[in-house]
């Protein structure tokens, strides 16, 4: 829904032939308010009480290296002034700063649709968005640029009313109803998903330029159609190296991370910078010559940060489906009476039922003795929590045995009941 969202966004403005866009202060509303709808139904998911213990050392080494060394090469760019001669290369100063800004604040969304360990995303993307802005603020005030440091403010909003304020209000209202909380977001998690979907048709309808037609096609001006085409190769080309390096860190990390959901969560934060600090720097911008590459950059900017994870999404959302299937379908093959035992021994309190995170566990340990080896904490998360949903009929955020028992000597452990148990092998 994001890549026709955000065409229809650009697609509008050029219809409408609107040179000026949305009103800058309106469209700071949007995106925060936006962002924050997002955050809050994201972190209703997400346990941060116990997320330091679930990011390990090697995947947070991984990502800060990375970031640590995207900066030192940038700087060595910016300041060597092998980017920079003249106010014309601008956009060649502002595409090294798209190596260097930190991950994007949706990191946590994506890894949560793409079969993430969700922990990694969220805690280093929110440290590095507290760190990185006040590294370029200091950087930025040694190079003498025609950049809009100001905008940082706008970045500074989105970190407290977009992401802090909401995710603290879904985390104490996690810890304090996580029935509630629970069935909420399960309900209206849609909600977080429109307010995306918003954001990309707003950005889209923002930064198109309202001749990007004419560049493309007519070219009634060579100069600002050079400007398009030029962008857009350049476009392609860092997200595509990002991706490369992303996918090369993957491959060279295989067995040194906890899981694949640990490295999917590196992967993520290494190529999906944050487009609206980025953006931010060279809004209201207006005085400097090749205004259209700064434009354009913007434009092609904003359509790769949305559109691209769309399709990869795709890729990691169908392998993220074929591990709960694969998983949840080894777990069922272990006997009732086996289960049984495990359940009793989670039971502690001799109350005959189990809560959502015992689930997670006795998952957990079903697949210790079935595959010796278990999946990651979102799968189990999510067929804990699909468990939940079907089996607590009273809604008393609890499991009793002989529910668990019933369900599974029908089903077995199998997460989608669209799948005919006749079918399983």
């Amino acid at each position: 829904m994001l890549l026709p969202s955000f065409f229809l966004g650009a697609l509008f403005r050029v219809v409408t032939n609107s040179a000026s866009g949305v009103p800058s202060n309106l469209f700071v509303a949007v995106i925060v308010a936006c962002l924050a709808v997002s955050t809050f139904y994201t972190y209703l998911d997400i346990d941060f009480a116990a997320s330091s213990r679930k990011v390990s050392p090697n995947v947070t080494y991984l990502v800060y290296g990375w970031m640590g060394l995207r900066w030192l090469v940038g700087l060595f760019l910016i300041f060597s002034g092998m980017v920079y001669q003249s106010p014309g290369d601008l956009y060649k100063v502002l595409w090294v700063l798209f190596w260097m800004v930190p991950p994007a604040l949706t990191s946590p969304v994506l890894s949560l649709l793409w079969g993430g360990n969700v922990y990694p995303a969220a805690v280093l993307s929110r440290t590095l968005s507290v760190i990185a802005p006040i590294a370029l603020v200091g950087t930025l005030a040694l190079v003498k640029l025609p950049i809009n440091v100001a905008g940082l403010n706008f970045f500074y909003v989105i970190l407290i009313a977009g992401l802090a304020i909401p995710g603290t209000l879904a985390q104490w209202w996690r810890g304090k109803s996580p029935v509630d909380s629970n069935r909420h977001s399960k309900e209206w998690k849609f909600i977080g998903v429109f307010a995306v979907v918003l954001m990309a048709a707003v950005t889209g309808f923002q930064f198109a330029p309202h001749t990007l037609i004419a560049d493309l096609f007519v070219q009634p001006d060579p100069q600002r159609s050079l400007a398009c085409l030029q962008q857009l190769a350049v476009a392609l080309m860092i997200f595509v190296m990002m991706r490369l390096f992303g996918v090369l860190t993957s491959v060279l990390s295989q067995g040194k991370l906890g899981n694949n959901a640990e490295t999917r969560d590196a992967y993520i934060l290494l190529v999906n910078p944050n487009f609206f600090l980025w953006a931010a720097l060279f809004s209201g911008i207006t005085d400097v010559p090749n205004l259209a590459a700064l434009k354009y950059a913007g434009f092609w900017g904003a359509l790769g940060f949305f559109c691209i994870p769309v399709i990869e999404q795709i890729l990691f959302g169908s392998a993220f489906a074929n591990d709960i299937l694969r998983e949840t379908m080894r777990s069922s093959r272990m006997a009732v009476e086996d289960i049984k035992k495990l359940f009793l021994k989670l039971d502690e309190d001799g109350s005959n039922a189990l809560d959502e995170g015992e689930i997670k566990e006795l998952l957990g340990m079903i697949e210790d003795m079935t595959v010796g080896e278990r999946s990651s904490e979102e799968i189990r998360s999510y067929v804990a929590g699909y468990l939940m949903n079907i089996l607590d009929r009273d809604k008393s955020g609890t499991v009793e045995l002989h529910e668990l028992e019933e369900y599974v000597s029908t089903y077995g452990l199998v997460a989608d009941l669209n799948i005919d148990p006749k079918e399983r092998v």
